[in-house]
């Protein structure tokens, strides 16, 4: 896991204008299944969803340190926690809403969440999951 932060943190600077239009597509249409007013947005990059999203409270967890500093830029009232998605110290259903846009590269690998929100709402590869506990 150490690698792929690595991998992140170099590649922040640059991820917005590579990826940011097809992000922001994917948290438009994530949107039409997000509930309630606390999100834990998984693997959230540069923060790309969170304008999109307030405005709920959302935490915004990635691996990387180089991209939470992208999003920490954006000045938006959110918390942020450097974390890996597979060992989240969350507490149990602490949240409405988890989002996990282009994390897992296996979509089923997304129902980890599960123990932390009501709803899981996922993407990889093109191909979406939502699920409601």
């Amino acid at each position: 896991m150490e690698r792929l932060a690595e991998y992140y943190d170099k590649l922040a600077d640059v991820y917005d204008e590579l990826y940011g239009q097809e992000q922001t597509v994917k948290y438009l249409k994530a949107l039409a299944y997000v509930s309630g007013s606390r999100i834990v947005d998984v693997g959230c990059g540069t923060g790309i969803g969170i304008g999109l999203l307030s405005p709920r409270y959302v935490l915004c967890v990635d691996i990387s340190l180089g991209m939470l500093r992208k999003a920490a830029a954006r000045g938006l009232d959110v918390d942020l926690l450097a974390a890996d998605a597979y060992l989240l110290p969350l507490r149990r259903r602490s949240f409405d809403t988890a989002l996990a846009i282009t994390v897992f590269e296996r979509l089923e690998d997304s129902r980890v969440l599960a123990d932390f929100a009501e709803v899981v709402v996922a993407e990889t590869l093109g191909r979406w999951l939502v699920s409601r506990g």
